[in-house]
């Protein structure tokens, strides 16, 4: 996967469309996606240059229309995410993120016992 750019708000609400669309896109589509937020071509494409840069986003063209796709997954990229958070904050270790959660009060009872159930489950499986 490299080393992807860290994506602003706007270019991860892009990015979800993209991935939800689940098919090569154009800038004219999504234009009309995003039509509430008056973009213009200019801006739309300069966002798109700037995911491709980042690693997000390829492009291939076809007759005169560029199109473009996800270089990775949503799950790909949540999974960067996650790691690149549990790195960062906690020292790459889960256990120390719901420890945090569980000290401040955060999770309920209801969550300790789905968590439980989950990793009971997890355990069943091996």
């Amino acid at each position: 996967m490299g080393n992807l750019g860290k994506l602003s708000e706007t270019e991860l609400e892009i990015m979800e469309v993209i991935w939800e669309l689940s098919s090569p896109v154009t800038v004219a589509r999504l234009l009309e996606v995003f039509e509430s937020k008056g973009w213009k071509t200019s801006t739309m494409s300069t966002l798109l240059n700037r995911l491709i840069e980042k690693g997000f986003l390829v492009k291939s063209m076809s007759g005169k229309a560029n199109y473009y796709e996800p270089a990775l997954t949503w799950q790909a990229y949540q999974k960067s995410e996650t790691q690149s958070f549990l790195s960062r904050l906690y020292k790459g270790k889960v256990k120390n993120f719901i420890a945090s959660l569980a000290d401040e009060n955060e999770l309920s009872q209801e969550d300790l016992a789905e968590l439980k159930e989950w990793f009971r489950r997890e355990e069943d499986k091996k």
